[in-house]
Formats: structure tokens, C-alpha cells, sequence
């Protein structure tokens, strides 16, 4: 999956490094969640760079998960939203996600990368 944040800025601004994810339930109470940065994914290894965005310019990031459970898991927690903090930011925003990540809520992360550099991997 590949997740866009958009400036709105009026002065040019910067991300560089990786996001900050919290599961949310459809009431909104925080399920359990593990961020894993870079991972084995192909669409998450990549290394961070320094992002340069103008009003209205968007970088992304990748993530994955597996929705299969493992170990004594009999099911995932269903997560209805996504808590997003941009890197080296305390705001966040929360956007609307059907996911159910197995491992305890284990979501593997990219950095963030430049829109449109194809860096996001087909099906990613």
C-alpha cells in the first residue's frame, strides 16, 4: 500500500526518514501496533532521503502486512483507521484504512520518498 502526504504549506518544507503508524478501531481507541522500519519487503527497503516539498507537492511511503495469523494468533486486530505522524513531526492525521495486520500489529514501513519517483513497487 502506498500512502501520499501533501503539503499545505505556504514555504517549501522537508520530510526525510520514516512515518509514525497507530492502528485505530472503528471507535477510534489505539489497537495494538508494531512499526517495523524497512523490513524484508522489497517496496520498503529502501534507504531515507531528504524530501523537498513545495504547497501542494506530496511524498509517499510504502507499507505492508500480513493479514495470516502466526504463532498462538487465532485472529488480527481490524483496524477501521490509521493514525499517521509525518517523520520529525508531533501532529498527525488519521485517515480511513481497512487493515488487519497479523504479528501483533506488525506493519513494516518505507521512508518517506519523493511522488512519482517509482519508488512505490507494483502491488505495493
Amino acid at each position: 500500500m502506498t500512502v501520499g502526504l501533501k503539503s499545505t504549506s505556504p514555504s517549501p518544507c522537508f520530510l526525510e526518514g520514516y512515518p509514525g503508524l497507530q492502528l485505530l478501531s472503528s471507535g477510534g481507541s489505539p489497537l495494538p501496533t508494531n512499526v517495523v522500519r524497512k523490513g524484508s519487503y522489497p517496496f520498503t527497503a529502501m534507504p531515507p532521503t531528504r524530501v523537498t516539498l513545495a504547497t501542494g507537492q506530496s511524498a509517499d511511503f510504502n507499507l505492508g502486512y500480513s493479514d495470516v495469523p502466526s504463532g498462538s494468533e487465532t485472529s488480527c486486530p481490524a483496524a477501521a483507521s490509521l493514525e499517521v505522524t509525518p517523520p520529525d513531526a508531533t501532529d498527525h492525521l488519521v485517515v480511513a484504512a481497512s487493515l488487519s495486520p497479523c504479528g501483533g500489529g506488525t506493519i513494516v514501513v518505507s521512508p518517506v520518498f519523493a511522488a512519482g519517483s517509482g519508488a512505490a513497487a507494483p502491488g505495493g
